[in-house]
């Protein structure tokens, strides 16, 4: 890492200098940078060094003097000219303006650690998103480069030249007239559109004026533009037409634009109508005393937020009332995983009673005309599936089916609706809204939201997302962990909901969400301060696998139960041939035959929660397994699209975080399949995918319930496959160990320490030892282990799953080295696994029946945490300069001691223990017996099987 933060660094020195000719083209052989005449930058030949023949590096400018920014440069735009075949290149964007931006990430602006990426535009292709890393101020992507031209750029590009061609696409129409007002210093048109219906007289109209491309970076609002200009002139736009006089700047800052400028150069800096491009504007503003002004922006950074700012008030006051009306139809920006910037406190962003100025020109109509403004933020990032630029156009044209609608009826109704009567709760368990309301668009689950926001009566803020249940009904389920009065509001995005009150919580009765420990982070506790030990089984279709019927499931989790399990691996799972003969285990839209992967199937989720209820009844907690790769859609790319993976992260997010049998969210078993369901660990986009993921599960959940991913190939492996060397102990700390994505680092360590395998039982023997390494090498990080996959237990007379089974000594002796080493485990036992519908195809011609019968584990494993349940195994802590050789020891510094013997080893008393009582505990049968020391302080277990030696301070 420091190497290549050192070439990073580095790149400015050397390398060959490009030179410019009077086309801007870079003239060099092989692939070469080309900086076009409309538009491109950085235009300084100096700024463009090639590094080596397929990498670049790009010190981006502002092109305009000194500049009032502070995050990172906006604007690079550049063509990669490659003469020959397909070439991946290699660009590092210097995004530091000279060193004069300081802003790197202590706001959203900021952001510079996620500007990781940029757009790229093939030939004859569509724009797209490429990511790469970030380091510094430096964000380095390596591109495909086609033969031929690719359009490189920190925003998909829209030219001067995009302008004149789009106004000369415009048909002619009775309602449309097109204007050059004046020119640029530079020469250039300046456009004002004019649409109203000229059938109604001006004087009954009121008067609109709408810009865009103020900020010469900002195409966004160019796209978006086009959406909206069609639609004004459509048959929905006919209404509009007749209650105003609309004038539409599509691009304010055309010398900027064209230029390569980044932000206002050309159009009001250094100083407000200086140039000829804002002369322009103020005296468009003069003109036309317009009733709104309304200004399109798009940022960068913050990459997930967006943003509307207003004017509106009530008898003088500010009131949020219309941002509400308008939030409510427009589509909601969760569906590309954003957020309102100000939604916590809309009035933020309200310019009524703000001290107004005139260099502004939106200011400037406020002072001068009593002008309304509207304002739009949006990024590109998460804008990007399909046709980004088609999609930009349609948001255009949303906002002015969103806009007008809303200055009716604040007009109509301005007082906000009344508060709702109190609300009782208990804390630590769910209060469940349920709120109904008109939807906008087609598609609830994508476009729209139901969204709460709670102050605690500490101050503390809360959001939490509700889910659709079909028709116009919505819920919403709230945890408060706070006694006292809450404060809420729950708003409707996309959808016409709106409520508000106060929410009276009660004293608890359940210990609540289990968390991390806040006194040690390789353990965890619920939220009121109790331990939790964590011992698994794994039972992937609980819910849905065929063999398992409602009293099979009601068995098992009686008996896991008893054994002392206190949580269940599981997978969010459906079952096609289930759900043919019952639609409740079909999770999307449609049918298997037939599927729609956009939307969802409430019922599913339904009986899933059944489930879920039937295990909170048992005091069994729940780790959920987020995507089952392997399963269509969500080993299928074509299929399974980031859009579909939002909604289903938003809705079963929404659905299930207020369990709080809820333990462990995780990403996916075995993630390295993904996305095509194959084993291969590619490290880059495999475990990128996962981090992803994991943050924005840490963003959709309010309660912070922690997250994990499964993996089977080690981060230390020499290849990709779980078949491949890696350099022992297996970790995987490695990948998920640094950062706050992954939370708990979870093992499979199954392949790893595999011993003899025994014939006659058809099981593996022995192979145990090494497991504590691997929790050893991943504890360094200071988060949670838990190995959930390091053996299923065989049944004899059961199919093996291909010789995936383990004797029940085995099993035992595995689970007491995680634990003695500081690590936690889920079991597995091969006839409960609910696996059925998979194996029989991948086993045929076996049979897996769910069979609630085990070989002996089952109780092995409840007598390991009867054990520790009546010790402080949160305090202890693995001390390897204890034991003699192989032997492990677990303890709590001068009150208890631990010692798990696996072979017959003599175990001599610390001398820090001296004075404990000592005992031997069976981990076969859970008794406990004498443990007398000899002459020289070592004890000696009753015989050669395994034991573990207890010393402790007893009352």
């Amino acid at each position: 890492m420091e190497s290549r933060r050192k070439f990073i660094r580095g790149l400015g020195v050397g390398g060959t200098c490009l030179s410019v000719g009077p086309s801007f083209a870079f003239q060099t052989p092989g692939i070469s940078i080309v900086v076009p005449s409309d538009g491109g930058t950085p235009r300084d030949p100096g700024r463009i060094v090639r590094v080596a023949e397929r990498e670049f590096k790009i010190s981006a400018s502002v092109e305009e003097g000194s500049s009032v920014l502070r995050h990172a440069v906006s604007r690079v735009d550049v063509v990669v000219r490659n003469p020959g075949a397909e070439s991946a290149v290699t660009l590092h964007l210097d995004l530091s303006g000279d060193g004069k931006r300081t802003l790197y990430d202590s706001s959203p602006f900021g952001d510079m650690p996620r500007r990781n990426y940029v757009y790229i535009q093939a030939p004859g292709g569509l724009w797209r998103r490429v990511d790469g890393t970030a380091e510094g101020w430096v964000a380095t992507v390596t591109i495909p480069a086609a033969a031929g031209d690719t359009k490189v750029g920190l925003s998909p590009w829209y030219t001067y030249g995009d302008l004149g061609v789009f106004i000369a696409s415009l048909p002619t129409h009775p309602h449309l007239q097109k204007a050059v007002i004046g020119k640029s210093d530079d020469g250039r048109d300046q456009w004002e559109l004019t649409i109203t219906d000229p059938a109604v007289s001006a004087d009954k109209k009121r008067r609109v004026f709408w810009q865009a491309r103020e900020h010469s970076y900002e195409s966004f609002s160019s796209f978006a533009m086009e959406g909206l200009i069609p639609f004004l002139l459509s048959d929905e736009g006919a209404q509009i037409r007749r209650e105003y006089v609309l004038s539409l700047h599509p691009m304010t800052n055309v010398d900027g634009v064209a230029l390569g400028y980044e932000y206002r150069g050309h159009y009001d800096y250094p100083e407000p109508r200086k140039a000829a491009t804002g002369r322009l504007t103020f005296e468009a503003i003069d003109r036309l005393k317009p009733h709104f002004a309304i200004a399109w922006h798009n940022w960068i950074g913050p990459v997930d937020e967006q943003e509307v700012f207003y004017s509106s008030g009530v008898n003088g006051q500010p009131s949020r009332r219309i941002w509400d009306l308008f939030t409510q139809r427009f589509p909601s920006p969760r569906a590309v995983g954003h957020r309102w910037l100000s939604e916590g406190n809309p009035l933020a962003m309200n310019w009524v009673g703000r001290t107004l100025g005139e260099s502004n020109v939106h200011q400037y109509a406020m002072k001068r005309y009593g002008t309304l403004i509207w304002g739009w933020e949006m990024p590109w990032r998460g804008r990007e599936e399909g046709d980004p630029a088609a999609n930009a156009r349609v948001l255009g044209a949303a906002f002015a089916r969103a806009l007008f609608p809303s200055i009716a009826l604040m007009e109509a109704s301005p007082a906000m609706p009344p508060e709702s009567p109190l609300v009782e709760a208990r804390c630590r368990e769910v209060h469940e809204f349920e709120v109904n309301g008109k939807t906008f668009f087609d598609n609830p689950y994508r476009n729209c939201a139901l969204v709460g926001r709670f102050v605690a009566p500490s101050g503390r803020k809360l959001s939490v997302e509700g889910f659709y249940c079909g028709g116009e009904r919505w819920k919403l389920r709230f945890v408060p962990e706070e006694e006292g009065e809450y404060r809420y509001v729950l708003q409707g995005e996309g959808v016409a909901l709106f409520a508000h009150g106060r929410l009276m919580a009660k004293a608890a009765a359940a210990k609540g969400f289990i968390r991390i420990s806040t006194s040690n982070p390789f353990t965890f506790q619920y939220a009121d301060g109790t331990a939790f030990f964590p011992m698994g089984d794994t039972c992937y279709g609980l819910h849905d696998d065929t063999p398992v019927t409602p009293e099979l499931r009601t068995q098992y989790l009686d008996t896991r139960r008893r054994q002392r399990f206190n949580f269940v691996r599981m997978s969010i799972g459906h079952s096609e041939k289930r759900a043919r003969a019952d639609g409740r285990y079909w999770a999307w839209g449609g049918t298997p035959e037939r599927p729609d992967f956009d939307r969802i199937n409430p019922a599913f989720f339904d009986s899933l929660e059944e489930v879920l209820k039937e295990m909170q009844e048992r005091e069994m907690s729940v780790e959920l397994l987020l995507f089952n790769l392997y399963r269509a859609p969500f080993n299928n790319p074509a299929l399974w699209t980031p859009g579909r993976e939002r909604i289903w992260l938003r809705y079963v997010v929404a659905r299930l975080a207020a369990f709080r049998n809820l333990f462990l969210w995780t990403v996916a078993n075995e993630y390295e399949t993904y996305p095509d369901g194959k084993y291969r660990l590619d490290r880059d986009t495999d475990a990128a995918w996962a981090k992803t993921v994991a943050r924005t599960i840490h963003g959709l959940d309010p309660y912070g319930h922690p997250v994990t991913v499964h993996p089977v190939v080690s981060s230390s492996s020499r290849g990709a496959s779980p078949r491949d060397a890696f350099d022992p102990p297996w970790r995987i700390g490695g990948l998920f160990g640094e950062g706050s994505d992954i939370d708990v680092l979870s093992q499979q360590t199954s392949v790893a320490y595999q011993a003899n395998w025994d014939a006659q039982l058809q099981c593996w023997r022995g192979g145990e030892e090494g497991i504590e390494r691997s929790i050893a090498a991943d504890r360094m990080y200071r988060k949670p282990v838990l190995n959930t996959e390091n053996g299923y237990e065989y049944l004899p007379g059961y199919p093996t799953n291909k010789g995936q089974v383990y004797h029940t000594d085995r099993v035992r002796r595995a689970s007491w080295r995680i634990v003695c080493a500081g690590g936690y485990f889920a079991a597995g036992f091969i006839s409960t696994l609910a696996h059925g519908d998979v194996w029989e195809k991948i086993d045929a011609p076996h049979k897996y029946p769910f069979v609630v019968r085990d070989a002996g584990a089952g109780d092995q494993l409840g007598h390991l945490y009867a054990f520790f349940e009546r010790l402080p195994f949160w305090r202890m802590t693995p001390r390897p300069d204890l034991g003699p050789a192989g032997v492990l020891c677990f303890a709590e510094t001068g009150r208890v001691y631990v010692a798990y013997v696996p072979g017959g080893q003599a175990v001599l008393l610390p001398s820090e223990a001296a004075g404990l009582e000592t005992r031997w505990f069976d981990p076969r049968t859970g008794r406990y017996s004498a443990a007398a020391a000899s002459g020289a302080g070592l004890f000696q277990p009753p015989d050669k099987e395994d034991w573990v030696w207890l010393a402790e301070r007893r009352p």
